[in-house]
C-alpha cells in the first residue's frame, strides 16, 4: 500500500549518511532461498527494488495475500553473518548448531552464499551470539520447536537479521551434524515435541544448551555458476568426488539442453557439497 511505501521511504532516508551515501537491504518479508534480496546504494535504487518486490508473489506465507505486500527494508549491517539453529521445549532453549556464513558479491548480486561453516561454541564471540539468540527467542515469546536465527556480528555486538521460526534453512545438514557434533537438530526437535522430559529416550534433555565440542570441521559448500546458458555436459564432477573430504553431493537436476542460470541466490545455486574430514 501507499502508506507502507511511504513508511519504508522515510526509514530509508534516515539511513542516508552525512556524505549522502546509502547502504540498505530490501527483501521479501517471508521469502526463501535469498530470492530478491538486494542492496540499494541510492534512493532511486531502493524505490525500484521496492516496487519489484512488492509486485512479485515470492512470499512462502499465504497470509501475505499475493503480490503487493511484504517488503522489508533494513539497515545494512557490517560484519560476518552467523546462524544459530535452536530447539525449544516449554521455553527452554538449546542451540543445536552454530554456523558462520561466507557470503559475497558474485555475478552482479550482493549476497551470494559460498559456504556454511559449522563452528564450535567455545569462544567469546560464539557465546555472545548464543546469549543474544536466546534473548531474541524470549522477546518473541517462542517456546516450542525449531528456529533459525540469522545474526550479524557487528563492531557494536550481535544484531538480528531475521528469525525463521518453526524451520531451518532448506539444506539438509543432518549428516554433517551427526558426524561433527554427535547429534542433529532434526532429532532434537522431534524429541522436544514428543519425548517425555527426563525419560530414557529424551534426546532433547540429554544434549547441552550450547553445541558440543566439534569432533571435526565441516562445511556445506554451495556451487556457484558464473555463466548461464543451455547445458551441454556436466564437467568436473569426478574432481569433486575425488576430494577425500567429499562425502556426497546434491546437484540441481541437470539434463542436456536444460537452461542453467548464473548463481545470484540459493535458488540458482548449482548444488551443495558437504565436506567432512576423511576417516
Amino acid at each position: 500500500s501507499e502508506n507502507r511505501r511511504e513508511s519504508a521511504e522515510r526509514f530509508l532516508r534516515s539511513l542516508i549518511g552525512p556524505d549522502g551515501s546509502l547502504r540498505a537491504v530490501l527483501k521479501p518479508r517471508r521469502g526463501q532461498e535469498s530470492v530478491m534480496v538486494g542492496m540499494a546504494t541510492s534512493m532511486a535504487e531502493a524505490r525500484a527494488m521496492y516496487d519489484v518486490i512488492a509486485g512479485t508473489a515470492v512470499s512462502i506465507d499465504a497470509s501475505e495475500g499475493g503480490a503487493g505486500l511484504g517488503v522489508v527494508a533494513q539497515e545494512y549491517l557490517r560484519g560476518d553473518e552467523w546462524v544459530v539453529d535452536t530447539v525449544s521445549r516449554g521455553g527452554q532453549h538449546k542451540a543445536v548448531a552454530v554456523w558462520r556464513y561466507s557470503k559475497g558479491a558474485a555475478n552482479g548480486a550482493p549476497f551470494v552464499n559460498f559456504y556454511d561453516e559449522l563452528r564450535a561454541a567455545d569462544g567469546a564471540l560464539e557465546r555472545s551470539l548464543l546469549e543474544y539468540a536466546f534473548a531474541v527467542l524470549d522477546a518473541l515469546g517462542w517456546r516450542w520447536g525449531p528456529c533459525h536465527l540469522e545474526i550479524k556480528a557487528t563492531p557494536d555486538g550481535p544484531r538480528l537479521v531475521e528469525v525463521n521460526a518453526g524451520r531451518w534453512n532448506g539444506i539438509d545438514f543432518k549428516l554433517v551434524a551427526d558426524v561433527a557434533l554427535g547429534y542433529n537438530a532434526y532429532d532434537a526437535a522431534v524429541s522436544a515435541l514428543l519425548d517425555t522430559p527426563g525419560g530414557d529416550d529424551d534426546l532433547f534433555g540429554a544434549i547441552p544448551a550450547a553445541p558440543a565440542p566439534l569432533r571435526c570441521h565441516a562445511r556445506l559448500v554451495k556451487l556457484v555458476s558464473s555463466v548461464s546458458g543451455r547445458l551441454v555436459m556436466v564437467d568436473g564432477l569426478d574432481q569433486i568426488e575425488a576430494l577425500e573430504s567429499c562425502v556426497h553431493h546434491t546437484l540441481r537436476d541437470l539434463e542436456p539442453g536444460q537452461h542453467i542460470p548464473r548463481t545470484v541466490d540459493l535458488g540458482s545455486s548449482g548444488g551443495v557439497v558437504p565436506l567432512l574430514p576423511a576417516p
